[in-house]
């Protein structure tokens, strides 16, 4: 299980200045949950070029946070480059939402917040708004991939949650010979719209873990279709 994590960040220089400074509260966008409290607007602070992150500098401004701690993630940028980023996902949905470029959380000079991930407005849950997560990506070709983490022997087929990393279905077929492949891929095109001949299951980092592929259908397609399909 990730670690469930609180942390307030502050300095002499990022705290308010006096009772009547204005603080900022951002909410997941997926789920609503509350995740950052600062005195800076998000749409104020500088963003990132890589990935139009916004960089919220703790050595000038409150940072309170309610996260998951979600492990590192290396990141090829650009030739011979490796960018390491220390996740944090929201601790209501387990959604990415944020990182920082140090381990340590009291060292790390900047928070940065994931581009679309969070809303000023708590109430703001509509999947149509939502971020698509990262689990769910867009290949060359219009091609759609969706990590899926599968688990067999299950009372019934069903798509149990939908996170970060990955999409969780049931089957009821196991393992063996296929059997669970060949329910998985049938059932995702009921959830999906397709026809067996419009998507590939291939072998994911683990046997648990698949990567489907898909045609004719966008990333927040495929998202919206999974989200209506969750029997958790």
């Amino acid at each position: 299980m990730p670690k469930r994590t609180t942390h307030a960040y502050s300095s002499e220089d990022a705290a308010p200045d006096g009772p009547d400074s204005e603080l900022y509260v951002y909410y997941c966008k997926h789920c609503g949950s509350h995740v950052l409290i600062t005195d800076t607007q998000l749409q104020k602070m500088p963003r990132r070029k890589t990935d139009k992150a916004y960089a919220l500098d703790k050595t000038k401004h409150l940072a309170r946070l309610n996260v998951l701690e979600a492990g590192k993630q290396l990141l090829k940028r650009g030739e011979g480059k490796v960018e390491r980023q220390f996740r944090m996902n929201c601790a209501g949905c387990g959604l990415f939402v944020c990182y920082r470029p140090e381990e340590d959380l009291n060292t790390a000079s900047y928070i940065y917040v994931a581009d679309g991930a969070l809303s000023s407005v708590a109430a703001e849950t509509n999947p149509q708004d939502a971020p698509v997560p990262p689990c769910i990506s867009e290949l060359d070709g219009g091609l759609v991939q969706v990590a899926i983490e599968v688990e067999d022997r299950a009372q019934r087929s069903a798509v149990t949650r939908v996170n970060a990393d990955d999409v969780r279905v049931t089957v009821t077929a196991p393992a063996a010979r296929g059997e669970a492949n060949n329910e998985l891929l049938e059932y995702m095109g009921k959830v999906l719209g397709l026809r067996l001949t419009q998507m590939t299951l291939q072998r994911g980092w683990n046997n648990k873990s698949k990567l489907l592929v898909v045609e004719d259908l966008s990333v927040r397609e495929v998202y919206e279709k999974l989200l209506a399909a969750v029997q958790p």
